[in-house]
């Protein structure tokens, strides 16, 4: 499997496989996600289960009529070509180009029968059947070929975010879950417009007080605004450059010319 595939060509390559997941699998999933939703806040979520072999929706829930004023059956009935018509064009070149590989390679680095722990969350906007653009959340899990370790069916759920999500940039994460128990093992940020990935003036000025070894109490004072402040732009800083920490920031803008 190679790390660069988008999902694109995912969805070409499994096209021909013809490998059966067992029903219990799937089952045991879809209750995970069930349970998982009934904390979740906003509308009721969606819930589906798509098999890639086929390109097509096997279950979807009545609820995309909340979030889209869409049928379910148009899903199930046009399966992912429908589903990437209302996609935002902008946020699926992201997902086909960056958040699906990240899932392949993570899935690559792990054993083939742990595939089904992990939980894959990432967010994009859809098209409501009014024209406007949905923010939308979807968790969701991976059953895979045991022969090669391909996404074979996606199953999880759909929320929408519009209470909460005002800006244009895609989060993704990957963790390890359980009903008892969750562990965050990677955390990404996607820009899908290189605006917002700039640093702004002021962030720009406060890393380079950061990498002279000033404190944020310091920084504050300098610049003549509240600690916290810093504190969110350090927090602003580190998702735009993907970095995991202040030294990893500071060596990445040291290594770009930023500072």
């Amino acid at each position: 499997m190679k790390i660069n595939q988008t999902f694109e060509k995912h969805l070409r390559d499994v096209y021909y496989l013809r490998e059966e997941i067992e029903k219990q699998d799937v089952h045991q999933l879809l209750d995970k996600f069930a349970q998982l939703g009934n904390v979740m806040p906003s509308t009721a979520p969606i819930y589906f289960l798509i098999d890639y072999t086929k390109s097509k929706y096997l279950v979807m829930t009545n609820s995309t009529m909340e979030v889209t004023n869409r049928d379910p059956r148009e899903f199930l009935e046009g399966g992912i070509p429908m589903l990437k018509s209302i996609y935002h064009q902008d946020d699926f070149k992201i997902y086909n180009e960056k958040v699906f590989p990240e899932n392949l390679r993570f899935l690559e680095s792990q054993p083939q029968s742990t595939h089904q722990d992990f939980i894959f969350t990432y967010n994009f906007r859809i098209q409501h059947k009014n024209k406007s653009m949905v923010p939308i959340l979807q968790r969701s899990s991976y059953l895979t070929s045991e022969e090669t370790g391909k996404p074979l069916y996606s199953l999880g759920m759909v929320i929408d975010i519009s209470f909460l999500k005002k800006d244009r940039s895609i989060y993704h994460s990957i963790e390890r879950s359980s009903l008892a128990t969750k562990e965050l093992l990677e955390e990404h940020y996607y820009y899908p417009y290189f605006e917002d990935s700039l640093l702004s003036a002021q962030e720009s000025r406060i890393l380079a007080y950061m990498a002279e070894g000033m404190s944020s109490k310091q920084i504050a004072w300098k610049l003549k605004i509240a600690e916290n402040t810093v504190a969110n732009h350090r927090k602003n800083m580190l998702k735009k450059t993907n970095t995991k920490n202040v030294a990893e920031l500071i060596a990445m803008a040291c290594r770009n010319g930023f500072i």
